[in-house]
């Protein structure tokens, strides 16, 4: 089978979060399964280009609206592709378009959000049908988009390409439903929309253009990112708007729980940490990364446990929840580790209440993979106080070393995380999360009930290897219908 993905993010070459780490594990495993994957996604500014890549010869046209010069040429710059014994192949191809992509941001600069990101991204989805249509004779048997960047491919296989392209079976993964790429209604004409989809069936939401409601409504199926996120989207409360529309195509609606890269994310291999361990060795190996963690952020010694959390700080990831807990804990004998930047607001009062509590609190604003890791093998737990998290790969990854999470019972928290590994906060609100800190603390002094928990939390089976299977099982059902 030959699966299309298109996606703003790749996590090997440009990421902000979870998008890319999703795509680029997704791909890796359904090509293991034996089938060909291709990935189209830009060449930003910011790309970490490998040593090794092959320039296409030429460029590839790519229509972005109705007018005659409306026509952008981009080179394509493909990476080496990755082969794997069952036949089947990863190859990833990036859109080379300097005037739209070269810049230093994916979404936005120091500036704010690019203006231009509709157009941008208009390209990289039209551009990433064009690319698969000069890689495989006939084009691709599926074409799977994530998220609203890569909704323009679905509006212009169903709508403008012909009845070729007409019939391809789509997928389109909603990573996150608070962002809808809404546009004004002239959008339309500049990007090559089809007026008749101006309609309360497909793409009109109050007066605006929704690309997240028209790919919904036009894609074969529609997948969220675990199965308690695809029930919530359905709701008024989880649908942001879009709940009744949702409602409308809940037959094609699936959840799919994430998976991570358990090569990559493996405590007995990883290369930032200063003891590497595993289930057998966990107990010497986290608590010499723990007395690490703390010698390189200036935390005080002491056998205490620590809270570790990363996250984007944003009113979604609820860290607003967690911060009115700090002095209680750190009055219990907790220390607290903060990674992550975001809004100002939160990052100031996070630096505000590490100022206050020097040695006992610390904060980095930052975007820091390696120091992530380091917090994931060095913290007793880890704190994820998310308001809706249609997933979350922190908290997997946390387990995966050993550091037990503490959530709130949403979308994907609730399907990786429950009282044998970890401490579930009821709804996200102060109180219920309060309990369950002081639960872990609890347990912390406990240390024969904690270290049960530390290796049953090791032992969840995480891999891509079974949401693969599941997704190409969904890829041939609509190949099928």
């Amino acid at each position: 089978m030959r699966v299309l993905m298109i996606s703003s993010e790749v996590e090997s070459l440009a990421r902000t979060g979870g998008l890319g780490d999703v795509v680029e594990a997704l791909s890796l495993a359904i090509a293991e399964l034996g089938h060909e994957v291709l990935v189209v996604t830009p060449l930003y500014g910011v790309t970490r280009l490998p040593a090794s890549t092959m320039r296409w010869p030429g460029t590839v046209p790519i229509r972005f609206g109705w007018g005659e010069g409306d026509v952008r040429d981009a080179s394509i710059v493909e990476v080496d592709p990755i082969a794997f014994p069952s036949g089947g192949t990863r190859r990833i191809c990036l859109l080379d378009d300097p005037g739209l992509f070269h810049r230093q941001g994916i979404y936005d600069d120091m500036w704010g959000p690019f203006g231009d990101n509709a157009l941008r991204f208009a390209v990289m989805s039209r551009g990433g049908l064009e690319v698969a249509a000069r890689a495989w004779s006939g084009g691709p048997d599926v074409i799977h988009a994530h998220d609203w960047q890569a909704t323009f491919a679905i509006l212009y296989a169903k709508l403008v390409m012909g009845e070729h392209w007409a019939k391809k079976p789509c997928i389109f993964t909603v990573h996150n439903l608070a962002f809808q790429g809404v546009l004004d209604e002239t959008s339309l004409d500049k990007l090559h929309i089809p007026r008749d989809a101006y309609r309360p069936e497909v793409l009109w939401q109050d007066g605006h253009v929704n690309l997240i409601k028209g790919a919904s409504a036009l894609a074969d199926k529609i997948t969220t990112v675990s199965p308690t996120y695809a029930r919530e989207i359905l709701t008024p409360e989880g649908g942001f708007h879009l709940d009744a529309h949702l409602r409308a195509h809940a037959h094609k609606v699936v959840g799919i729980l994430n998976g991570i890269d358990v090569k990559r994310f493996d405590p007995a291999t990883d290369t930032s940490l200063l003891a590497p361990y595993d289930r057998s060795s966990f107990e010497r190996g986290r608590a010499a990364c723990k007395e690490a963690l703390a010698n390189e952020l200036g935390l005080e010694p002491g056998a205490g446990p620590i809270f570790g959390c990363v996250a984007r700080l944003t009113w979604q990831k609820g860290i607003d929840l967690f911060l009115p807990l700090f002095h209680e804990l750190v009055d219990r004998g907790a220390r607290i580790v903060v990674v992550g930047q975001g809004e100002r607001s939160l990052e100031d009062q996070l630096m505000w209440a590490a100022d206050a509590s020097k040695g006992k609190i610390a904060v980095r604003i930052a975007f820091d993979p390696p120091l992530s890791r380091r917090v994931y093998a060095g913290a007793d737990f880890f704190v994820v106080p998310s308001r809706f998290e249609p997933c979350g790969l922190t908290q997997m990854y946390a387990m995966r070393y050993g550091s037990l999470p503490v959530v709130t019972d949403v979308g994907g928290l609730h399907d990786t995380v429950d009282a044998e590994c970890g401490f579930v906060a009821t709804r996200a609100d102060v109180s219920p999360l309060r309990t369950a800190c002081l639960e872990a603390l609890e347990t912390f002094g406990d240390r024969k009930k904690f270290s049960a928990r530390v290796a049953t939390a090791m032992a969840k089976n995480f891999a891509w290897a079974g949401p693969a299977r599941e997704y190409v099982d969904l890829y041939e059902s609509v190949r099928a219908a």
